[in-house]
């Protein structure tokens, strides 16, 4: 596995504000993943990698939906369905796959399969326990493997993907409020052109 600058190009076009702004860098290269930060999910932080082949891997916190997300690219899924639901099988080392429905997207260019993981129950916390664990991901697609990637630096780079969250998170609530108009002072008169 090798992380190339060109993911962070691939996430930028992924919609309009990141597009404009680009993804927040947290750190550029944790065992080989890319950290950051994506304004428009609600500021989820992620971890992502490309690996040489064409395939992409991207898992991160979705405030906006409130669930952890996997997400799996691969530059030769050209007939991926934009909103169409796919049941994949995720297996990480030697455990049981997890399996449920991955929604066919596009980041940029590249056709990707996202996973939404719960937070009920414990299962998020367990999804990411085997990902930062375990040395190997394999994803099926109608029983067949359709990507087995290497994981290395999985365990430092999830943990700083949990660190980042943990302080967006902290920042977020302690941004003041919003302030009331300065400029409002309960005066109401018809030459106030600010009330």
């Amino acid at each position: 596995m090798r992380m190339l600058k060109w993911t962070a190009l691939v996430l930028a076009a992924a919609s309009p504000a990141l597009a404009e702004d680009g993804p927040i860098t947290w750190k550029d290269d944790v065992g080989g993943w890319y950290i950051g930060v994506d304004t428009s999910i609600g500021n989820g932080c992620f971890m992502t990698a490309a690996y040489e082949a064409g395939t992409y891997l991207r898992v991160q916190f979705n405030p906006s939906a409130d669930t952890f997300q996997f997400i799996i690219g691969d530059e030769a899924w050209n007939s991926i369905e934009q909103g169409k639901l796919y049941t994949v099988g995720i297996a990480f080392g030697n455990r049981d796959p997890w399996t449920g429905d991955a929604e066919g997207g596009r980041l940029g260019e590249l056709p990707t399969l996202t996973v939404d993981v719960g937070f009920e129950k414990n299962k998020a916390a367990t999804f990411i326990d085997e990902f930062r664990r375990m040395t190997s991901v394999a994803v099926t697609y109608e029983n067949k493997e359709i990507a087995r990637l290497t994981l290395s630096g999985t365990n430092a780079a999830m943990q700083e993907v949990i660190n980042c969250q943990t302080e967006v998170n902290e920042a977020g609530a302690a941004a003041p409020a919003q302030a009331e108009d300065p400029f409002n002072s309960g005066a109401s008169t018809d030459s106030d052109p600010f009330n």
